[in-house]
């Protein structure tokens, strides 16, 4: 893989550990869309990642459980591509650009129920407080993310530390 002085291209298994530990540490995803106008607009979600289911080998995919709203409809029909970023106190960060697309199948809200339900309930929450038919409620819309660029910085630099420089990975279709 590729290097420079800012980044270095890896592939995906490298920063599995990584992209998993500081996703779900951080929990909150600052989501970028672009407006009709080319606009970007930002929101915050929280995504539910994987790696490697639907999405091929040890791709990650992303799920988020958010309503289609007319803001995000409109975005996501004028251009599909999302940016999302976590970052914490100390500096280290993960961006994720991604394709989005609204994922409607039965099997595809099922298994995204199973998992967000989950999540919901090891950090205290009551899935059902927000959805209380369960995968079947009206407002348990899902979003799936599929990731063509992900780069992860690793600096605590709260501390004065500088961990590494970037890695870079890039989807190869």
């Amino acid at each position: 893989m590729a290097s420079s002085a800012f980044s270095t291209e890896v592939d995906f298994p490298e920063l599995t550990d990584d992209f998993l530990r500081l996703t779900r540490s951080i929990g909150w995803c600052t989501v970028a869309t672009v407006d009709r106008k080319d606009r970007p607009r930002s929101r915050i979600l929280h995504v539910s990642w994987e790696i490697g289911r639907d999405a091929g080998g040890d791709r990650p995919i992303g799920w988020v459980s958010t309503p289609r709203s007319p803001v995000k409809t409109a975005h996501l029909a004028h251009n599909p591509f999302v940016s999302c970023s976590y970052w914490s106190p100390a500096h280290d960060a993960v961006f994720a650009d991604c394709e989005a697309s609204w994922a409607d199948d039965e099997a595809s809200i099922a298994h995204v129920w199973d998992l967000v339900s989950t999540e919901a309930r090891e950090r205290g929450f009551d899935p059902y407080a927000q959805w209380p038919e369960g995968a079947a409620d009206p407002g348990f819309q899902v979003l799936r993310l599929v990731p063509w660029r992900v780069q992860i910085t690793l600096q605590d630099l709260a501390h004065g530390e500088t961990i590494g420089s970037s890695r870079v990975w890039h989807a190869q279709d």
